[in-house]
């Protein structure tokens, strides 16, 4: 078995055979589809191929871009047919490792799909050899770019299988690309200084400017425009800032008092990557395709700026952006505007600080923290504004999760505000999954949808793109609010930790409650609620938690006193009011120190460089 083809269709065969498909049923399907009598008369088992046991479709390929509801793959190249070119290859054209430079496939995924792991072993295993690990499920969130797959697709690209059947020799920030693997229009690679230039860039991939080499360069009072149509985007542009207007790699680039324009496919304004540092300042960037952030940093690139005016039109456009690898972005002032769908103001895949700054997202949730990153606000705005959707069971404002791309390492995930205001316009306001979280607020004014669905929001998820397995995608969170007046009800369910404080006369209106899920009865999820002295719940439905630690004071929208009762039917304090509290455990006295700390804004933060006094 040569091919990567071959070896997929040959799991496919051993996995039918494996699931009770037997081959003495398979000959007599065979008959009848082709109407062949000789066949009618004859015994004993025969292998037949596996597209005559099936309807679905089956692709194989390398994985060259993962969203949160698709795979985009590379097929195999098509070989030479005829045996004199099997004569003519080389040894080296033997080699099995494949060439995947055909066409482009698109795989659909669902909440159905299910993700598996193959080897060539089990396709020459017969049922009475199959290991017990054979069977072991993945989710999407396993596969990532570079991986070889094989698809079972419906006749609508949708997959109900993928075997995941080699991986990507370097998983996770990958291989730093090096200054030769990108074209570019203009190149920096030794120090210069240009006033009043236009550098323009209209090829196919191509980056308008690059500065690398060590260079440092300084650009002001300069226009940078990129423009194509035919622009691959996708994961090259959003990991590796390919088909960027402006683009640091190992060099050092300064631009002030500019303006920036993209209107190409993965047309990124501002972008550092790996050993580089960019510096902005005064500058507006304006992108208008699909998956072209505003400023973005990946590769552990870093990038500083100070009251730029950002706006981005495209799906999935961050105006703050970070990919593969993450980095460090530092923001202070500025407007930051997004329009597209999935496109929040910010997105973050790296640490990034911003302070005192506009963020806005017309059409998606305010901010997005995937893996183990972190954002930290001081004194800005932010506005959230994402649709209902067939993908989501709710909308939210702010999220922190770990997703399928593959492009961020699992962690905790971290979010915190201090100051300024967060406006949700739709859904609820904090939602966290599949991840590790610690989320902390401190005197932040929180504007309300009309409709809210929820306060916070701590479970599970059901999402189409397969955030982590089902039954085992619960999120651990810590939560501490600090000087902070919040509305809305905490949801908790089976699957999911959650420690949630209220210091400093913080105060929640709301309900806790618990939700059922579909998973194994003895899961460990908890809900514990510590109330200091000063700090209030008011109490607006019946509730569940564990824990309940309370110096503080609980009461409902009556100011009337509420029950609360244990599990085993113990009354800790029988309230004259209309609603119980149910608890695991009652203490008295609040216990705090599992609370989490608010950073400083100076933890950040850049010294203006002496280009920009």
């Amino acid at each position: 078995m040569n091919t990567l083809w071959e070896r997929a269709a040959a799991i496919r065969f051993a996995e039918r055979k494996r699931d009770g498909m037997k081959a003495r049923n398979a000959a007599g399907m065979l008959v009848l589809v082709l109407g062949m009598p000789a066949l009618a008369g004859c015994s004993g088992e025969f292998e037949i191929p596996f597209f005559l046991l099936g309807t679905e479709e089956t692709v194989t390929g390398e994985v060259c871009q993962v969203t949160e509801d698709s795979i985009l793959i590379r097929t195999e190249s098509p070989e030479e047919d005829g045996a004199d070119a099997d004569e003519n290859k080389t040894e080296a054209e033997h080699d099995p490792v494949q060439e995947f430079t055909g066409e482009e496939q698109k795989i659909t995924l669902t909440k159905d799909t299910v993700v598996r792991p193959g080897k060539l072993e089990e396709a020459e295993q017969d049922e009475s050899e199959t290991p017990e690990d054979a069977q072991e499920e993945l989710s999407a969130a396993d596969i990532l770019e570079g991986d070889v797959i094989s698809a079972s697709l419906d006749q609508k690209g949708r997959a109900s299988e993928i075997l995941v059947i080699s991986q990507a020799k370097s998983r996770g920030a990958g291989k730093l690309r090096e200054a030769e693997d990108y074209d570019a229009a203009t190149e920096f690679a030794v120090d210069i200084v240009t006033d009043g230039e236009t550098y323009g860039s209209a090829g196919t991939d191509e980056n308008a400017v690059h500065v690398y080499g060590e260079a440092r360069a300084f650009l002001k009072n300069v226009e940078i425009t990129r423009t194509s149509r035919d622009s691959t985007g996708g994961s090259p542009a959003a990991s590796y800032g390919i088909g960027s207007a402006l683009l640091t790699t190992n060099g050092i680039s300064y631009i002030r008092d500019s303006r920036i324009s993209t209107d190409a496919p993965g047309g990124a304004g501002i972008f550092s990557y790996g050993n580089a540092l960019a510096y902005a300042m005064d500058t507006a960037v304006a992108t208008r395709q699909d998956l072209s952030g505003g400023i973005h940093a990946a590769g552990g690139g870093t990038l500083y700026a100070w009251n730029l005016e950002v706006e981005t039109s495209g799906a999935s456009s961050a105006a703050i952006s970070s990919g593969r690898g993450g980095g460090k972005i530092a923001a202070e002032g500025g407007i930051y505007r997004t329009l597209g769908t999935d496109s929040p103001a910010v997105y973050c895949g790296a640490d990034i600080a911003i302070r005192e700054a506009l963020l806005t997202a017309d059409a998606s949730e305010a901010a997005r923290i995937d893996g183990g990153n972190a954002l930290h606000l001081y004194d800005c705005e932010l506005t959230g504004n994402m649709g209902d959707d067939l993908y989501n069971d709710s909308a939210w404002n702010v999220l922190v999760y770990h997703g399928t791309s593959g492009n961020f390492e699992p962690g905790k995930g971290i979010f915190e505000m201090k100051g300024g205001s967060l406006t949700a316009k739709n859904g609820g306001i904090f939602y966290t999954t599949n991840t590790e979280s610690t989320i902390t607020l401190s005197g932040v004014k929180i504007l309300y949808p009309d409709v809210l669905d929820f306060f916070l929001k701590c479970t599970g998820n059901d999402h189409q793109g397969g955030w982590g397995k089902a039954g085992a995608n619960g999120a651990d969170c810590l939560f501490t609010a600090e000087n902070q007046d919040m509305e809305g009800d905490i949801l908790w369910d089976d699957i999911s930790q959650l420690d949630f404080y209220m210091i400093k006369q913080s105060t929640l209106k709301g309900a806790v409650l618990h939700e059922k899920s579909n998973a194994d009865k003895n899961q460990d999820g908890y809900c514990n609620l510590y109330i200091e002295e000063g700090s209030t719940w008011i109490v607006t439905g019946d509730s569940a938690l564990n824990r309940l630690s309370c110096s503080g004071r609980i009461e409902d929208d009556e100011g009337k006193t509420v029950t609360i009762r244990g599990r085993d039917g113990t009354v800790y304090v029988q309230g004259n009011g209309k609603y119980t509290v149910t608890v695991l455990s009652h203490e008295a006295a609040a216990n705090l120190s599992g609370a989490s700390e608010m950073t400083r804004w100076m933890d950040h933060q850049a010294e203006l460089p002496e280009e920009f006094l």
